[in-house]
Formats: structure tokens, sequence, C-alpha cells
């Protein structure tokens, strides 16, 4: 298991399952030529990051303030197989926060 703290990450889906919402994301990282190698996950946001998920829309920013990555194996033999989950407790939508600053001409100070 590793723990996810500080993540960012672009929203591309989200479903409600009732319990939890299951969504689909994507980061990105740079490799040693400046050039981007992008990664999608299937993710589900439980406790905390539940609620605020069902807002989320496609392309929002987040930042995953904390979460874990796993991966577990089924079946024996041949049949043996593993997956990876992704399991966001905590997040900040990004994309809400600058809109809201956006759109408050009041603080600006000119």
């Amino acid at each position: 298991m590793f723990i996810i703290r500080d993540g960012y990450a672009t929203v591309w889906s989200v479903e409600d399952k009732g319990n939890y919402v299951k969504g689909r994301i994507s980061t990105s990282e740079k490799d040693k030529d400046g050039k981007y190698i992008n990664s999608n996950w299937f993710v589900i946001f439980v406790g905390k990051a539940k609620e605020p998920a069902l807002a989320l829309s496609t392309k929002d920013r987040i930042k995953i303030i904390s979460g874990k990555i796993s991966n577990t194996t089924t079946g024996e033999g041949e049949d043996k197989k593993s997956f990876v989950n992704v399991v966001i407790f905590d997040f900040e939508n990004l994309s809400n926060s600058q809109n809201e600053s956006n759109d408050n001409f009041d603080d600006l100070p000119f």
C-alpha cells in the first residue's frame, strides 16, 4: 500500500454507487526530456471525500489531500489476477477555488 498526500489529478467521470462514489481521474508527470507521461486511474471516493465528489464535473482539477494505492490479488495459479485500487479519502476541488476567486472582483487591488 502507498499513501497519497498532496497529489494533483484531473477528474473525468464520477458515479454515485450508494456507499461510495466511483470515478476516473488522470495524473501526469514530466520525464527527463520534459515530455508529459499521463496515467489514468479508476478511483473510489469514500469517507470525507464521498459527498464532495458528487459535485465534481469533467475536467475539474483536484488536490488529493489523503488517499491510498493498493494492489489486490485474487485467484490461484494461472487464474491469478492482480488489481490496482485507488481510494481517495479527502480532496480539494481546485477548479471551484479558482472560479470563486476569479469571479470576485471586489478583492482586486485596482
